[in-house]
């Protein structure tokens, strides 16, 4: 945003100066006969002070055909309708209702001033939520931008002509109280070249999304992930299609009285991705052998044949006879992108394992944190230790969780070093990254983007592109010489060293810098 920025300075004052040179030209042509009174064009009109928001809302209020916004605070409260900052929010939900295209990104980052050296907290500032809720319940099209880019602009273009630019954020102060410096600018040119930048600020569309706008989550009881007689079973015998099969049926039943599930095996073979390795007529037997595993050997459902009509299941309770019945208490909440993502094909075994205990421990909630001991996850969950180790470092690895590992104890011996904490971040869509990769590439220069992504990787975030594009612009800031020195030191590390992280990258390259 930065060059945004500069490129926007430098338009403002080439458009002065041209305004100015065009005033003067039309003062001397009206004195001289050669033009009429009142000809000379309006292209920049002033909105600091005061002045700005009866400009902006009448402009909001009379637009045709889009709304583009990139704001870095808008401190809305519903409950304040008689607020200027609400009059505003208002104009923008009302030409999204009468049918013009709107578009918004929030500014969302880490609050830096909390930063306290190598050891600091990143927290991300919420100062957005109340109106990123408000405009995507309201049907608006809201994203936040990468977490660890600071958007400050305060830019508005309506319809491809009129842009608003300047200090102004969207709060009751900025409005009525601040002298803030701004100006409406009447530029396609302009317009065109502010929405070419708009387009290429990185987004963070799992942060995007809200709750209730995703598909119900599926409950999976912690009896079928810790009961040694269930999926431990299955990890042991590399049971995975009977796993898979099983986290399936819970998905595709409707909650009736007898538990019963009906089986299309061309619908699973498909959703399981047995269609991509096998024919129809293998992925069938295939199924047919799993669904008898889960009866006989699981004892999970009970089979049912009747040819020539396909067959179904009835799902049971754990350790009984009785139909399954959804579990109230103690279970995880797996999200439908497992599915709709293509994570359940792409997961490992140990990692899909992990995964839902990291849902067991955090909640279905992005960005929960839990603690826990590699051991006591092993006795809990009945799992092996490699099985731990393999599966929470994948998931690592591919963005899904963090993991932060306490210090060494002073005295030595692991014995006293505390646990592990862990952060639950969420799925995302594999498509829309590799699709970002390829954007930031095109933006930055293939070099650029491959050597970042080759730091990123040493502290397992060559997944995480807000990591990978922060790299980039350290290495902008930094140099590249700081950069190389300071992954240097981390990557001989240990991946259960605390230091085996970007935070103390940055730790590094700060106080290098500070030196």
């Amino acid at each position: 945003m930065k060059q945004i920025c500069l490129k926007t300075a430098l338009f403002i004052i080439l458009v002065s100066a041209i305004l100015t040179g065009t005033r003067i030209f039309y003062s001397y042509a009206e004195t001289k006969g050669l033009s009429p009174q009142g000809t000379v064009p309006e292209i920049v009109e002033d909105l600091s002070g005061d002045k700005y928001f009866p400009k902006v809302k009448d402009a909001l209020r009379n637009a045709k055909k889009s709304i583009y916004m990139v704001m870095y605070f808008v401190n809305f409260d519903p409950k304040s309708r008689k607020s200027p900052v609400t009059e505003l929010v208002e104009e923008v939900v009302n030409a999204h209702k009468r049918g013009v295209k709107v578009r918004v990104i929030l500014d969302q980052n880490i609050s830096f001033a909390e930063w306290e050296g190598r050891s600091g907290k990143w927290e991300k500032e919420e100062k957005n939520i109340p109106l990123f809720e408000y405009f995507k319940k309201q049907g608006i099209e809201a994203y936040y931008d990468n977490l660890f880019v600071v958007t400050h602009s305060k830019a508005i273009v309506i319809d491809e002509e009129i842009v608003v630019l300047g200090s102004a954020n969207w709060t009751e102060s900025s409005l009525r109280r601040n002298w803030e410096a701004s100006c409406l600018i009447r530029s396609k040119e302009l317009a065109k070249q502010l929405l070419k930048d708009f387009s290429e600020i990185t987004i963070d569309y799992e942060a995007s999304i809200l709750d209730e706008e995703r598909k119900p989550p599926v409950r999976i009881s912690n009896t079928f992930l810790s009961g040694a007689s269930f999926a431990p079973r299955m990890l042991t015998a590399r049971d995975e299609t009977a796993f898979d099969l099983y986290l399936l049926l819970l998905k595709n039943s409707d909650g009736n009285s007898e538990g019963r599930v009906n089986i299309n095996y061309k619908d699973i073979s498909s959703s399981l991705g047995l269609d991509k390795k096998f024919s129809y007529i293998s992925a069938r037997d295939i199924l047919r052998e799993a669904l008898t595993r889960l009866d006989e050997r699981y004892k999970l459902i009970i089979r049912k044949i009747r040819p020539p009509k396909s067959p179904y299941c009835l799902l049971l309770g754990y350790y009984s006879k009785n139909p399954y019945v959804l579990p109230q208490e103690k279970y995880c909440s797996l999200p439908d992108e497992y599915w709709r993502y293509g994570w359940n094909k792409r997961l490992s075994f140990p990692e899909k394992y992990c995964f839902m205990i990291n849902l067991c421990k955090a909640g279905a909630s992005r960005g929960r944190v839990w603690t826990g001991y590699r051991k006591g996850l092993m006795e809990e969950f009945n799992l092996g230790r490699d099985t731990i180790i393999r599966g929470m470092k994948g998931l690592r690895r591919l963005n899904i969780i963090e993991i932060e590992y306490p210090p060494y104890p002073e005295g030595g011996g692991f014995a006293q070093r505390a646990p592990m904490r862990f952060r639950l971040l969420g799925l995302y869509s594999p498509e829309r990254l590799q699709q970002e990769k390829e954007r930031l590439a095109k933006f930055y220069g293939k070099e650029h983007f491959e050597q970042a992504q080759k730091y990123a990787e040493m502290v397992y975030k060559d997944n995480d592109i807000q990591i990978i594009e922060d790299i980039i612009k350290k290495k902008e800031e930094y140099g590249s010489e700081q950069i190389d020195k300071a992954f240097g030191k981390v990557s001989y590390r240990s991946p259960d060293n605390p230091k085996r992280s970007y935070k103390y990258v940055v730790g590094i390259l700060q106080t290098e810098a500070a030196e």
